[in-house]
């Protein structure tokens, strides 16, 4: 099957800065696929060369086995919500949501009509009428989805688009948008910052850092068996250790990756050290660890420690407490080096 987007060795330059770096990537047709990294990773950029608003200094984009070089936005079988939505605040959500099929050529009727059909799709029956301004961040929202989804796209491109809504409703939001693209099975590009975001509602996941893509694989393999120190400390929270600390601990002498939560308070276990510190998160409680012999790396952000989480109900010893860690086998993920 061809993929529905395709990077093939992609970069963009401004000047000296390489936004995109050499990037090869393939986005399969009728999935959710996640771009996931920190600000000035070159995961928007990416976005913004599928949309035709950026073009490549050098490599080929393609969607649906087309070479978009030469192609216009507008002539591009795909559409962009923003995170900041772009609604006009004159038009009526209606005439919002008509706005693209108006351009077309359709007429009038046929483009409201329509316009009713994609307010519904997104549950906001009733809402045509109304100005953005007499709507909630969480419609406006559903506006912006359904004026990009009226002029049926191949694919939906999403450029952080819960990043304004508070917790409760972004996380409503992702729900919907899961079932929106499960039921249209049209392909969505989603460009986040935020892990949650991403482990919760893509497929799969390209995880972007310094204009490269780090590691492409499934929320699972991302969170689980990340390929490198960047992946396993930016998505999640790990314990990054060092050649030595992992030897120290029982595994070969690499770079390798422990989960907190994989970490169990446990007497007699193969690790011994003090709490010197603790932070409640609800669903459990954070403790750091110093395991005393352990020495601090560049990449070890627990400062000669481990960070353990202990779930909710469990008891939780005090600052200062003498404890033994243990894990499972497999819970110690080993690494490359950095590329």
């Amino acid at each position: 099957m061809t993929p529905a987007v395709e990077f093939q060795s992609v970069s963009r330059h401004f000047g000296a800065v390489k936004a995109v770096d050499r990037v090869d990537l393939t986005i399969a047709e009728g999935s959710f696929f996640a771009m996931l990294g920190p600000s000035g990773s070159g995961k928007t950029t990416c976005l913004r060369l599928i949309s035709g608003f950026e073009m490549p200094t050098s490599g080929a984009v393609r969607i649906f086995g087309e070479d978009m070089g030469t192609v216009p936005p507008n002539r591009r079988h795909v559409n962009t919500v923003f995170q900041d939505y772009a609604l006009f605040p004159h038009m009526s959500v209606r005439e919002n949501v008509a706005y693209g099929l108006m351009v077309k050529g359709v007429d009038r009727r046929s483009r409201e009509a329509r316009a009713e059909e994609m307010l519904a799709l997104v549950k906001l029956d009733g809402f045509g009428g109304r100005r953005p301004a007499q709507l909630s961040g969480g419609q406006r929202q559903r506006v912006a989805l359904a004026r990009a989804l009226v002029n049926e796209p191949r694919v939906l491109l999403l450029d952080e688009p819960l990043g304004a809504l508070d917790l409760k409703l972004r996380e409503a939001m992702q729900d919907e948008l899961k079932s929106l693209q499960q039921r249209l099975g049209i392909t969505f590009v989603f460009v986040t910052h935020d892990q949650g975001e991403a482990l919760s509602m893509a497929d799969r996941v390209a995880v972007f850092n310094e204009g490269r893509v780090a590691q492409v694989g499934t929320p699972e393999d991302i969170y689980e068996r990340p390929a490198t120190r960047f992946v396993a400390d930016f998505v999640g929270s790990s314990n990054v250790l060092a050649p030595a600390v992992t030897e120290a601990f029982g595994g070969p002498r690499a770079w390798a990756s422990l989960r907190p939560e994989a970490i169990r308070l446990a007497p007699g276990g193969r690790v011994r050290g003090t709490v010197t510190g603790a932070r409640y998160l609800g669903a459990g409680t954070r403790l750091e660890v110093r395991t005393g012999a352990l020495p601090r790396t560049p990449s070890d952000h627990h400062d000669g420690g481990i960070a353990v989480l202990v779930p909710a109900g469990a008891a939780v010893p005090g600052v200062g407490a003498e404890v033994a860690l243990d894990w499972d086998a497999g819970a110690l993920h080993l690494m490359g080096e950095e590329p």
